[in-house]
C-alpha cells in the first residue's frame, strides 16, 4: 500500500483583498462626499445622529404646516379683494341711481344689490382645501352662507317695516352679533378660529370669520340694496332719501370693514414670514450639523486613499518578486 506524501496544491493567498476593499470604500467616499461607514463616522454613538434626524423631520413638518397656513391666508386675501371690487361697484351703481329726490328706480337698485350679494356670498364661501375660510375653517360640506335664506329674511324685514327708519333699525339688529342672520342664514360653524401649529407648542390663528363686524357690514350693504323693491311702505321722496343716504354711508362702513379684515390677515402674514425665516435658518443649522457627522473630509480621504494605493502597489511588487522564487532558478 502506497501513501501519497505529496501535499495538496494550495494557491498563493491574495493579500490584496482587504486593501482593494478599502480602496473601493475610499473611492466611493471621494465621489459621494459622504462617509461610507456611518458607525465609524459617529463613533458608534447614533444618539446624536438620531436627534438631528428627528429635528430635521420636525423642521420639515413645521415648514409644511406654515406653507398650508400661507396658502390659507393668500386665498382669504384673494377672496376679500373680490368682495371689495363687488362692493365698490355696487356703491358706484347706487350713487349713480340716486338723486336729490331719492332713487329714480328702486327696482333697478334692488337687482344690482341681489347680483352683488350673490357674488359676495360666493367669495365669502371660498374654501382652502376642505376648510371654509370665513367659517373658521369649517370642514363640513354646509355652505357658510345660505343665500336663499338671507334674501328671504331681509325681504321679510323690508316688507314688515312701517317706514324707512324702522327698516334700517331692523336691518341693524338682524346683522348685529347674535342677530337673526346667525339663526338660519349662517351655518353653525365652529366658534373658535382655525389654528395652524408651528411647533414648540406655538400656533398661528386665522382671524377669518363671518362673525367679523367688517364682513357683516359688507353683507348688510348688499342686502339692503337688494330689498328696496320689497318694502311694505310707500317709497316716497322722504323714504327714498333716507334709504339712499344710508346706502351711501353703508358703503363707507363696508369699505372700512374690509380694510380692517385685510389688515388683520396682513398682520398674520407678517408674523408667518418671521416664523418662516426662523424655520429656514433652523433648517440650515440642522443640515450643517448633519453634514458634519456624515460628510467625508476630502483631504483625509485622499490621504488615506493614497496610502492604500501605495500599500496595494507594494503588495503587488512583493507578490511579483515572490512568484520569481522558483526552485529551478536555484538549480541552474
Amino acid at each position: 500500500m502506497t501513501t501519497n506524501i505529496i501535499p495538496p496544491f494550495v494557491g498563493p493567498k491574495d493579500h490584496s483583498v482587504e486593501t482593494r476593499t478599502r480602496i473601493a470604500t475610499l473611492t466611493a467616499e471621494m465621489s459621494s462626499g459622504r462617509k461610507a461607514d456611518l458607525g465609524r463616522a459617529v463613533a458608534s454613538d447614533f444618539s446624536e445622529f438620531s436627534r438631528i434626524a428627528h429635528d430635521v423631520r420636525t423642521n420639515e413638518a413645521r415648514r409644511h404646516a406654515l406653507a398650508a397656513a400661507s396658502s390659507y391666508t393668500a386665498t382669504a386675501q384673494t377672496a376679500l379683494e373680490a368682495v371689495g371690487k363687488v362692493s365698490e361697484k355696487l356703491t358706484s351703481q347706487v350713487l349713480t341711481s340716486a338723486s336729490v329726490g331719492g332713487f329714480s328706480d328702486p327696482r333697478l337698485v334692488a337687482d344690482m344689490g341681489r347680483n352683488a350679494l350673490t357674488d359676495i356670498v360666493s367669495a365669502l364661501s371660498t374654501r382652502s382645501g376642505d376648510r371654509a375660510i370665513f367659517a373658521n375653517g369649517d370642514v363640513s360640506d354646509t355652505p357658510p352662507i345660505n343665500l336663499t335664506a338671507l334674501l328671504t329674511e331681509t325681504a321679510a324685514i323690508a316688507a314688515g317695516a312701517a317706514n324707512a327708519t324702522d327698516m334700517l333699525d331692523a336691518f341693524d339688529l338682524y346683522f348685529a352679533p347674535g342677530g337673526g342672520i346667525e339663526t338660519t342664514a349662517l351655518s353653525a360653524f365652529p366658534a373658535s378660529e382655525v389654528v395652524f401649529p408651528t411647533g414648540d407648542g406655538n400656533a398661528i390663528g386665522m382671524p377669518t370669520s363671518l362673525s367679523d363686524p367688517g364682513l357683516r357690514e359688507v353683507l348688510k350693504q348688499a342686502a339692503l340694496a337688494a330689498s328696496l323693491d320689497d318694502v311694505g311702505f310707500a317709497m316716497d321722496q322722504s323714504a327714498s332719501s333716507v334709504l339712499g343716504q344710508r346706502l351711501s354711508t353703508q358703503a363707507i362702513g363696508a369699505a372700512d370693514g374690509l380694510v380692517s379684515v385685510q389688515a388683520r390677515i396682513g398682520g398674520v402674514e407678517e408674523r408667518m414670514a418671521r416664523v418662516a425665516s426662523g424655520i429656514a435658518d433652523e433648517g440650515v443649522r440642522l443640515q450643517m450639523r448633519h453634514n458634519d457627522l456624515v460628510t467625508a473630509d476630502p483631504f483625509e480621504t485622499a490621504t488615506r486613499l493614497e496610502n492604500e494605493m501605495t500599500r496595494l502597489e507594494t503588495i503587488f511588487a512583493i507578490t511579483a518578486r515572490r512568484s520569481g522564487l522558483r526552485l529551478t532558478n536555484f538549480l541552474r
